[in-house]
């Protein structure tokens, strides 16, 4: 990987007069504009990760994309309003929001720029401006952290802009990873992993690589239509699996870490013990090392127990590149769960930390559209899926690799689902 280049080509702060340090400000983080060669997805991305860190800066309080959006949509605000006191100071009023930091992510040659500027929402005057360079989208993460604590110490923030600055992992509330920083109970483990499981709309789109682009176990490219599922915002961490099983066969033992060293067995044995601590209809079937899928689990989505993804909803689910533990930046192991910005649906580390166990047979695609596939019917390995720390190279949401059922080893781990939800 190559080195971060940071060059900063203007920073500018004016600042009408010091913040109560009593008193919080709210800011908006407009979606990032992305110029021609910048997909929307990636600049989905740099905004979540300065939302992100804006947002574990305790200095001020986030105001939610959707609420803003849906406001100024309601006052029909014009981005050529932004120059107009009496209408910025209409819609701060209305979205309840103090600033506003609006931007662009551009690309030149690999160089990635992000310029970006924050104006008062009170005044229509702008109160910081910043621009940064970087290499390599993974490279994003640490860039934005950086670029992010400009702004926010120009609204008093001192927290400095190394990654060992990020808040730890707390507590097993939802929006945070269930059952870490201590030993739970299994009835506590339960509640908080279904408050960390996030709705997954059901639709259809197309899987895997274009014609002629990536990997050939990724073609052809085909059209998949699912239903409603739920999937977990967070891998499975060692605490929850220790709370189920009884057993902690991780290798970088942390109870915030994701569980590794597991099988595709010990997986789906995971989620059937959950099911019935949970009282629901276990979903599998498990002889020995013969697993099958039980079809009366899924007849009252209601009491349908926990699950793996099958390779489609996982796929689906993830949607894009994200940032994550990864080759060099991993230092070799795991790390705790939820430190990078999650995707669009609100999951974390579907890319990097380790890879995840999926239901399916491992098997060529097919051409034909299919609706809620399971994959092949038989097989000799199972899918994973999701890259982990060991992993360099091309790195692609549409990576595949797969394992036999009872591999274990530490780059391998897994999140739950459930039919319905």
């Amino acid at each position: 990987m190559k080195k971060a280049l940071f060059a900063v080509l203007c920073i500018l702060f004016a600042i009408a007069g010091p913040l109560s340090a009593q008193q919080k400000r709210r800011v908006v983080v407009q979606q990032f504009a992305n110029s021609k060669g910048v997909s929307a997805e990636n600049a989905r991305t740099v905004t979540n990760l300065i939302r992100s860190r804006i947002g574990a800066s305790g200095v001020v309080t986030l105001v939610t994309r959707d609420d803003f959006d849906k406001i100024a949509a309601e006052h029909r605000f014009q981005m050529s309003d932004w120059s107009n006191p009496n209408k910025t100071a209409e819609l701060g009023a209305a979205v309840g929001a103090d600033y506003i930091m609006v931007g662009e992510i551009d690309e030149m040659d690999g160089i990635y720029f992000v310029t970006a500027r924050m104006i008062d929402l009170n005044t229509a005057e702008q109160i910081a401006s910043s621009d940064i360079e970087f290499e390599r989208l993974n490279q994003a993460r640490t860039a934005m952290e950086e670029f992010t604590d400009r702004f926010l110490q120009a609204l008093g923030y001192s927290g400095g802009s190394t990654s060992s600055s990020r808040p730890a992992v707390q507590g097993a509330r939802p929006g945070t990873p269930a059952n870490t920083g201590g030993s739970f109970s299994l009835q506590q483990t339960i509640r908080a992993i279904n408050a960390n499981m996030a709705r997954i709309p059901g639709g259809t789109f197309l899987m895997g690589s274009p014609k002629e682009t990536g990997n050939t176990n990724e073609r052809p490219q085909h059209q998949v239509s699912l239903g409603n599922f739920s999937i977990g915002k967070y891998e499975v961490t060692q605490d929850e699996y220790e709370a189920v099983m009884g057993r902690n066969p991780s290798t970088f033992k942390a109870s915030d870490h994701p569980v590794e060293t597991v099988s595709w067995l010990d997986a789906v044995e995971f989620c059937n013990k959950l099911s019935q601590a949970a009282n629901l209809t276990p979903v599998y079937m498990i002889s020995g090392a013969n697993v099958t899928w039980n079809a009366n689990a899924q007849v009252d989505p209601r009491s349908a127990g926990y699950r793996l993804p099958t390779e489609a909803e996982w796929e689906y689910a993830c949607g894009e590149w994200i940032d994550g533990w990864l080759g060099s930046s991993s230092s070799g192991m795991t790390h705790p769960v939820g430190q990078f910005a999650p995707n669009r649906y609100g999951l974390y580390d579907m890319i990097g930390n380790v890879w995840e166990w999926c239901w399916d047979w491992y098997g060529t695609y097919g051409k034909d559209e299919q609706s809620n596939p399971r994959g092949p019917a038989s097989g000799a390995a199972r899918v994973r899926r999701g890259l982990s720390w060991k992993n360099n190279g091309r790195l692609m949401f549409v990576n595949r690799d797969y394992g036999l059922a009872s591999e274990r080893n530490n780059a391998i781990g897994f999140r739950i689902a459930r039919s319905g939800h």
